[in-house]
């Protein structure tokens, strides 16, 4: 039988309480400061807290925590799932029914419910620039969802920002979507020169062009190298390494055409596309890509074949055991054209080149010259019935050009 009294139970039940309370504290104590740091830069946590850190298992480590986001997963304890899928329900319904303002609300629910779940910020991002906008009329409003859109994608960098894959999405709305859409001339405007002027007084919106650039392709190549950068540390799973590290590159080189594609063929559109090329070669063409036969880079040489041997001498010994060195060196140029056929290198290297001789920008401005003529209807043939001004000047354009070309 028992002899200690209900006192003494009670003391030795909170005694024991006390003592489990010690090691419960010291191992779960969080973090003073995003990342562990406190105001002094000293890391002040528990064991678990510290674990969190080092292997970037917490949340903090993702990105910026919403508090509203932590206080509703803890409110529906384990029903978020299903709460999620309701609200992915309603928001294709919401779209189905064009109930705009509905659909952004039930998105942003979603996004408190699913803060790291990547395909979220994808998939709402995609839908407002390019399903949501292309339902309104006026080319303001569509400019408008296409932000949305943007800035959604955005919100979900701060969120996760280790992923690549969001900053490679944001910059294909800001490349992309802006710029190649039917209404690109209108949205290229836009971007510089906000249609809402009562809110931006005919500036960018800096939630869109938060660097305040003077081309949508340049802000979409900001977050290009920064989806690079992530990537140097983390996976990305949008497209083959390769192409996913030519992105920086391409939108120099679509920066140059646009310059192009209004008009401008002076020193300017030189100037860019020799940065194009310069970024092509030198920093795209550089890089260290992980191929079948070992680390390569597409801007080889036949003496960095050689160079590729040596250093991938382990990994072409597994995978050709007891090979000459010269099939070791074809096997390796094999795979170096591979890469290069597959990121279609050999041809954007050439397309920098061309376009940045000061031949093909006269002929291209003879080319645009002459359309911009014909569109005006100014097509009539001279006296004797020679060729109109705008036939002319695409004739002698295309004269040029094809002398670059050979």
């Amino acid at each position: 039988m028992n002899r200690l009294t209900s006192r003494q139970r009670k003391l030795m039940y909170l005694f024991g309480i006390v003592v489990l309370l010690i090691p419960i504290i010291w191992l779960g104590m969080p973090a003073t400061g995003r990342g562990g740091a406190n105001a002094d830069g000293d890391f002040s946590e528990g064991r678990l807290a510290r674990l969190r850190r080092e292997y970037q298992l917490g949340e903090s480590t993702l990105g910026d925590v919403d508090p509203s986001s932590s206080t509703m997963n803890l409110v529906l304890l384990g029903l978020r799932g299903v709460a999620a899928d309701l609200l992915w329900i309603d928001a294709i319904d919401f779209k189905e029914k064009k109930e705009w303002a509905k659909l952004r609300s039930t998105v942003d629910s979603i996004v408190l419910l699913q803060p790291h779940f990547v395909q979220v910020w994808q998939f709402q991002g995609w839908n407002l620039s390019y399903n949501v906008s292309a339902e309104w009329d006026s080319v303001k409003d569509r400019y408008y969802w296409v932000k949305e859109g943007g800035k959604f994608i955005r919100k979900g960098t701060e969120r996760n920002e280790q992923i690549p894959d969001l900053y490679w999405y944001n910059g294909d709305i800001l490349g992309k979507k802006v710029g190649r859409s039917d209404e690109w001339k209108q949205f290229r405007k836009f971007f510089v020169h906000d249609p809402n002027t009562k809110r931006f007084h005919g500036h960018t919106d800096p939630e869109f062009n938060e660097l305040e650039l003077p081309d949508n392709y340049l802000a979409a190549r900001e977050k290009f190298r920064t989806a690079n950068e992530r990537e140097d540390k983390h996976v990305q799973h949008v497209m083959m390494r390769a192409l996913f590290r030519s992105y920086p590159a391409h939108s120099l080189m679509e920066y140059a055409h646009a310059l192009q594609r209004d008009g401008l063929f002076e020193e300017k559109s030189r100037i860019a596309w020799d940065d194009a090329f310069r970024q092509w070669t030198e920093v795209y063409g550089k890089e260290r890509l992980h191929s079948p036969a070992g680390w390569i880079h597409l801007e080889a040489t036949a003496a960095d074949i050689d160079e590729f041997v040596r250093q991938n001498k382990e990994e072409l010994e597994r995978v050709l055991p007891d090979a000459t060195d010269e099939k070791k060196r074809k096997f390796m140029t094999y795979w170096v054209g591979r890469y290069q056929d597959t990121t279609n290198y050999r041809y954007w290297r050439t397309r920098a080149l061309t376009e940045s001789d000061p031949i093909t920008m006269a002929a291209h401005k003879q080319i645009y010259d002459g359309q911009e003529l014909f569109k005006q209807q100014k097509i009539s043939p001279g006296p004797g019935g020679e060729p109109s001004e705008s036939e002319q000047n695409l004739y002698d354009g295309l004269q040029k050009y094809a002398v670059v070309l050979r």
